[in-house]
């Protein structure tokens, strides 16, 4: 082989770094490896070295000097990418490893270079589905909203809100005699709101698609993806359970407080365009409590916030004054907020006027260290605020799912845009090369794939009512799906990050079966239930024949029919449904049939399939690839090499030679 054909560049955050003359950059490309299918890879990864020199030791701020300040910070990763002859090859991130010490001074730095698919990881961080703005879908908290909900959609949400049957903490039921007047009993029954569902059952669902758009707007990126477009998508659903039991009644907090707006202030410390005041050690001296005196014909409830994390919470009404008592420490910031005293009460309250003041007491009177006014009347609705109302998930947690779900991959193919389609779909995205005159063929080694000796794809194991009943019935969870082999292997497992639901199609205790479906979030012991995120298709919206109750914020009853099929299918008639939620074949509780489109089927049977196949073979190449050659392959082409073709499990590619140790898979 010809060794330094092609001159590579390093550039780390826009810099130039200097690379050792011999060096051999290696680039392993690979985006799902045969020997663990569980994993969705970046298409390239490599650790290697490049020398302490002036330049480096100016990019990476000398960090062998431990006792340099504010210098570089290794655990964050950095822009970086490699050119090949002045052309781009790749472009990713870079972590400093370590750095390699010879006679008390630096000889090399040790970094990694990784996909942007690492760097999507590192936006994400720890950041949560709350964190997101999805200010857009917020709703005001009244019946005209909910009922809207039950069979339509939110008014002003894009239809992206909607208010399915699922109830969180109640055992329903359905008795169309006169005689049962039981809380959790739905049936209609003129003159007894004492039961029915009652509108704060009730939470709302959001589209998962607008969480995905979120995504886009809060890290600046863009997913290229027909599959997030797709009209099937666009039927899925999450609840908003992000405590157990009701949204806002009987939760201490359920309401989002708002913040009373002061547009006059006096003394030291508050501003009135971010309504807060910050405690200052040195010019404060002390402060010992903060009075909020407040004129409002209402009852309420006022909050003190400090450093962002609720602090107190005191309820009163009418003309009143509250006092919060303070320790604070230099630098502490306070915001005073104000709701509703019933979390759960829809009424709107009012507050005419409101002081605070900051307060310390020396030896003599009282001093105001600084008093904050308001000069108009402030009014709370209260609201449906869906970015609170989220599932308690990590937004890095909630791709990986959803990835896992849909056997997808995520490659980079430009800054900040990501191509994530279906493992099927992204294979056929990509060309046919021949590639037999740069290869090898006088040596190869053939062998066979790993294989497990189980496969299992499976939800979060639900304690919810009927998905626990059926596991323990039947030793594996619904929708869940294992096979076993008769082979030596490990056991391979995929999970995924959400509860699966199995819905009940209620039975008339008094009649038969009712046309009504419906979700409950609560244990065997009917106890409220949380569990993992909760995601479902909206397949349909039924116009049944079996009259529930809804009882709304008055306590009035009205009769409905019509609801959303909230389902693990996606569609309302059997012989529509496309696809499930379920991994395997399940009877759906609704439509009362089997269905074998699920998830295994969609997406994983190809490829597991084709793994199991008895022609399958793994085969171990070697070649030398030209310039044009390594910078046009994408790692879902498909290589010819005399009359076969195959598909790339790995490659690890020289770029200073242009060397190449192949391992393919046989296309079959």
């Amino acid at each position: 082989m010809i060794q330094g054909m092609y001159k590579v560049d390093l550039y780390i955050d826009g810099q130039r770094a200097d690379l050792f003359e011999d060096e051999n950059i290696e680039i392993n490309l690979s985006v799902q490896n045969i020997k663990d299918i569980s994993k969705v890879f970046g298409d390239f990864t490599n650790s290697f070295s490049i020398p302490a020199s002036k330049v480096n030791n100016k990019i990476f701020k000398h960090y062998y000097n431990v006792d340099i300040d504010g210098g570089y910070n290794a655990n964050v990763r950095v822009d970086c990418f490699i050119e090949v002859n002045g052309n781009l090859f790749r472009a990713g991130v870079l972590e400093l490893e370590g750095v390699q010490m010879k006679k008390g001074e630096p000889s090399s730095y040790n970094v990694g270079f990784y996909s942007n698919v690492t760097s999507l990881k590192d936006k994400f961080g720890e950041d949560q589905l709350n964190d997101l703005d999805l200010s857009a879908l917020d709703h005001t908290y009244n019946d005209t909203n909910i009922e809207a909900g039950l069979n339509g959609f939110v008014s002003g949400t894009d239809s992206s809100i909607i208010y399915p049957l699922i109830s969180p903490v109640r055992n329903w039921f359905y008795d169309s005699t006169s005689s049962d007047n039981t809380p959790e009993n739905i049936w209609y029954h003129n003159g007894h709101p004492e039961h029915g569902v009652f509108y704060y059952d009730l939470k709302p669902a959001v589209k998962l698609k607008k969480i995905v758009d979120a995504i886009e707007t809060k890290y600046g990126i863009e997913f290229q993806s027909n599959f997030f477009d797709s009209a099937d998508f666009g039927k899925l659903f999450m609840w908003c359970h992000r405590r157990a039991g009701y949204m806002f009644k009987d939760q201490p907090n359920g309401t989002t407080n708002e913040v009373i707006d002061f547009t006059s202030a006096t003394g030291y410390g508050f501003n009135t365009t971010t309504d807060t005041f910050r405690f200052n050690q040195s010019t404060m001296s002390d402060m010992d409590y903060i009075n909020v005196a407040v004129t409002s014909a209402d009852d309420y409830a006022i909050s003190l916030y400090i450093n962002g994390e609720l602090y107190a919470k005191k309820k009163d009404s009418g003309n009143s004054t509250v006092t919060f008592i303070t320790n604070p420490t230099d630098g502490d910031e306070f915001q005073i907020k104000f709701s509703p005293i019933a979390a759960w009460d829809a009424s709107v309250i009012t507050l005419t006027a409101v002081t605070a003041s900051f307060v310390i007491t020396p030896l003599t009177t009282p001093v105001n260290i600084a008093t904050a006014s308001t000069s108009a009347s402030q009014i709370y609705t209260k609201g449906v605020v869906i970015s609170d109302q989220m599932p308690e998930q990590k937004i890095s947690d909630f791709i990986g799912s959803l990835v896992r779900a849909f056997n997808l991959v995520i490659v980079p193919v430009a800054n900040n845009k990501y191509d994530i389609e279906p493992l099927d779909d992204w294979y056929a995205e990509g060309s046919t090369r021949e590639v037999t005159e740069y290869i090898d063929t006088e040596e190869v080694t053939i062998g066979k794939p790993q294989l497990y000796r189980r496969i299992s794809f499976s939800y979060n194991e639900t304690e919810a009512v009927l998905g626990e009943q059926y596991r323990l019935q039947n030793d594996i969870g619904y929708g869940d799906l294992r096979a076993d082999f008769s082979f030596d292997g490990e056991e391979f497992e995929i999970e995924v990050g959400f509860d699966h639901m199995l819905f009940e199609r209620l039975d008339d205790l008094n009649n038969g079966l009712t046309t009504i479906n419906v979700g409950k979030s609560i244990t065997r012991e009917i106890e409220p239930y949380i569990g993992q995120p909760l995601i479902f298709y909206v397949a349909g919206q039924i116009r049944g024949t079996n009259k529930f109750a809804y009882i709304n914020m008055s306590n009035a009853e009205s009769d409905k029919t019509d609801f959303h099929l909230v389902s693990n299918v996606n569609n309302d008639t059997a012989e529509a449904v496309t696809n499930t939620l379920n991994f395997g074949t399940e009877v759906d509780p609704y439509l009362l049939q089997g269905f074998s489109q699920g998830l295994y089927n969609a997406y994983w049977q190809d490829y597991i399939t084709d793994l199991y196949s008895t022609s399958r073979r793994v085969f171990q190449y070697s070649g030398q690839l030209p310039l044009g050659l390594m910078l046009a392959l994408k790692v879902n082409d498909k290589l010819t090499i005399g009359e076969r073709n195959y598909i790339i499990n790995q490659m690890k590619l020289n770029l200073t030679t242009g060397e190449a140790q192949l391992e393919l898979l046989n296309d079959v």
